[in-house]
């Protein structure tokens, strides 16, 4: 508490020295949340996995359907009810009626949503004639990565609130996809308006959803103020206004905490979790999340291409001392590549056992006594899947050193980084990845499938993809289970990929504030919450 009491103090000093105040208030009928990331564009189709995206989409928008965060299964949001055909290609969504869109300064819609906004939705994304698919970039990053284009065919109205759409082949994770922080609806008509007005760009900087909250003013990285939809279909959500304040660094965010400045921080570093606790006015949420650190090697590559070289890299690392040295309480050693979180995680599969004795000798089978040496790539970003990937590497970096691997520790910028990790010029990479949804196939198939954009490791095996390919055929949840429980045996047997660690989902808030709602991929909800004080 001592502790605790002089950053506090110095903080506040700090804040009467330069003399700053809040650039954005909330009363207390309103909420502050400080997020790390920001972006100009506010339509999460076009946008990365980041808590900013997530809690945006969960706030401005709504889905078909929706996953529920206390039971994970799938509940009605914008549609009523739904069925799939036997043959698993045609999903037939019933819509609810009477749904408005935003009313904003920028748009009046003229009637309630319905299934012509739900094509258009979706038409944008896979029809690269419809006007709006190169519109902010043409790139889809989530439906990109599972290769949406390929797997629906067309989307369909029925009648005014029926809506059809039909697959190319069946695949079974296309609910968890529906559901997603990217499904979101948008509103056809704003998009007809746009057109005539020749604004195309403004459907993904000014937002039009049916969500709870709506967009009021912006600041392209400095804040996004959003208020209480007065027209919300669900129940009225109880805070009048959502401030997204972008505050990049951690330890403001802490600060503004602790002030009274944030009710809510996103991604607070596993360093500070210790004083958020002993504070006496914050709390802490803590849960299970869809997230891995891996460590990617490069299977194309001489002494990589040795499954012995692989398995003794995965023996020499020390899970164990990642967890408490980067970690803290905010993670778990990782066994599989899927996290306990998911549905079908193979429980089955034993972590690398850390023994830099077996793994020297390992490494004088495959004809490598000596060593040798690799070049470590990493971006030195903290994130909550990774509180300290720097130090991560370095660990790492340690570990192999004690096998006689020598490491190269490379820190580019991520654009670089990118191009040369498709290019295949890594040894090994740091990585980590965030589910979107709950399906495992986001997991495995984005990541080590032969075709994945992200596959990094060059590793390709044809039975792998089809266990993959076999779990997407059938609805029945056993066989799908048994499909990905071998897949992650195959990954296990080959070493492809290390898993490192799977992080806990964090979030920081004053004790003020109640019912904030953690979805499972990220972000947080603000629709059921309130402020005492």
């Amino acid at each position: 508490m001592r502790l605790y009491s002089y950053l506090l103090c110095v903080f506040t000093t700090c804040l009467l020295l330069v003399g700053c105040k809040p650039a954005v208030s909330a009363k207390n009928t309103g909420a502050i949340y400080c997020v790390d990331s920001f972006s100009q564009y506010l339509n999460p189709q076009i946008l990365g996995s980041s808590p900013f995206v997530a809690s945006l989409s969960q706030q401005v928008y709504n889905r078909l359907i929706e996953i529920n965060p206390v039971t994970q299964r799938l509940d009605s949001a914008l549609a009523e009810r739904w069925s799939v055909s036997r043959n698993g290609v045609v999903y037939t969504f019933d819509l609810k009626q009477n749904i408005q869109f935003h009313h904003t300064e920028w748009f009046t819609p003229t009637r309630p949503m319905n299934a012509e906004d739900v094509v258009f939705s979706f038409s944008r994304i896979i029809d690269q004639n419809n006007p709006y698919h190169i519109v902010s970039g043409s790139a889809y990053p989530f439906f990109d990565n599972l290769r949406f284009s390929k797997v629906l065919q067309s989307v369909r109205k029925i009648n005014d609130y029926q809506v059809q759409f039909i697959l190319i082949h069946p695949d079974a994770s296309f609910m968890a996809t529906l559901a997603s922080d990217y499904a979101v609806i948008l509103s056809a008509e704003y998009a007809e308006q746009l057109q005539k007005q020749k604004k195309l760009g403004d459907i993904d900087e000014y937002p039009v959803g049916t969500g709870p909250y709506q967009l009021l003013e912006k600041r392209t990285n400095e804040y996004l103020r959003l208020t209480r939809n007065p027209n919300y279909w669900g129940s009225e959500p109880k805070l009048e206004q959502i401030v997204f304040d972008y505050t990049p660094r951690a330890s403001k965010r802490l600060q503004k905490l602790f002030t009274g400045e944030c009710q809510v921080i996103a991604t607070p570093a596993a360093s500070q979790l210790p004083f958020i606790r002993d504070n006496p006015r914050t709390d802490l949420d803590i849960q299970n999340s869809m997230n891995s650190t891996i460590l990617v090697i490069n299977t194309k590559k001489k002494p990589l291409n040795n499954l012995k070289v692989r398995q003794a890299i995965a023996m020499a690392i020390n899970r164990d001392n990642l967890q408490q040295a980067v970690f803290f309480d905010t993670g778990e050693a990782a066994s599989s590549l899927l996290p306990p979180a998911s549905w079908a995680h193979n429980p089955n599969l034993e972590e690398y056992y850390y023994s830099p004795q077996k793994a020297i000798k390992m490494l004088a089978e495959a004809g490598y006594p000596n060593g040798f040496n690799l070049a470590l790539w990493v971006q030195p970003i903290a994130r909550t899947y990774n509180p300290d990937a720097s130090k991560t590497a370095q660990l790492i970096q340690g570990d192999l050193a004690r096998i006689g691997i020598d490491v190269e520790i490379v820190e580019p910028s991520w654009s670089y980084m990118r191009e040369h990790l498709i290019a295949g010029d890594h040894d090994l990479a740091l990585l980590s990845w965030v589910a979107d949804n709950d399906d495992p196939d986001n997991f495995l198939r984005p990541l080590l499938s032969c075709k994945a954009l992200n596959n990094f490791s060059g590793w390709c095996n044809e039975e792998f993809d089809s266990t993959l390919d076999r779990a997407l055929s059938t609805q029945r949840l056993s066989d799908r289970i048994n499909e990905y429980h071998r897949s992650q045996e195959l990954i296990y047997e080959e070493v492809p990929v290390i898993p490192l660690a799977h992080a806990l989902m964090v979030s920081a808030y004053l004790k003020s504030i109640h019912d904030i709602i953690m979805p499972p991929t990220g972000g947080v909800s603000f629709k059921k919450a309130y402020r005492e004080e």
